[in-house]
């Protein structure tokens, strides 16, 4: 009996662990380039993200990206985020952003600049929740504010300095990013676990707001 119940309460503390990870696979027509991971850890009075890529191309020679972000929030409000993305293993762009109580500092590759404008919503939060039309998020890899454009139902456009990325949401979860670049198109898909466990609400989006 005693061993039954141990055996129930780590089962359910894995299928909760799991329940807050998002699984995509990066494909390139029909061949995988990589995987990416999105964690999602609720707190007392905020929620914690985690993004782990890495992607590996191959155009005349082949050439390896990572990609990793931790940012927290409390009561809706962004309190610190960090970012890093790396080229075959040599830094590419690294950010921190940060709340004193009163503004933001944001660190991007070494520069400091300072943020007034309260953030709620940062780019590690777009795989959790659905944005609207016009909707403004955060992206501390260009330091600046990027806007959404609704072009079908569940179907938002982003423009960034890099290119445009297509969100795709499922039940207020993001099931496709189709990424557009210069060198390449390619588009992040979620596994068919992970999308199954968002359709059977396993997997619950919304805002990053806990009262």
């Amino acid at each position: 009996m005693k061993s039954s119940l141990i055996t129930l309460f780590f089962l359910i503390v894995s299928q909760a662990a799991i329940a807050q990870t998002l699984h995509y696979e990066v494909i390139k027509g029909s061949k995988k380039l990589g995987d990416m991971d999105v964690k999602r850890v609720k707190t007392e009075n905020g929620v914690n993200y985690q993004i782990d890529s890495e992607v590996t191309f191959r155009i005349l020679f082949s050439f390896s990206v990572n990609y990793e972000s931790t940012s927290e929030y409390k009561h809706g409000k962004l309190i610190n985020e960090y970012t890093h993305n790396k080229l075959n293993g040599n830094t590419q762009k690294k950010s921190t952003i940060w709340f004193d109580g009163e503004k933001y500092t944001l660190d991007l590759n070494g520069s400091r600049t300072t943020i007034e404008n309260p953030i709620s919503y940062s780019v590690a939060a777009i795989y959790y929740e659905e944005p609207k039309d016009g909707q403004k998020v955060f992206s501390p890899q260009f330091g600046h504010f990027l806007s959404f454009k609704k072009v079908d139902d569940h179907v938002y456009e982003m423009e960034s300095p890099d290119g445009t990325n297509v969100y795709t949401y499922t039940n207020g979860i993001c099931s496709e990013v189709k990424v557009y670049r210069d060198f390449a198109k390619f588009s992040f898909v979620m596994t068919p676990e992970s999308l199954q466990a968002v359709k059977r609400n396993q997997i619950v989006g919304g805002t990053s707001v806990v009262d």
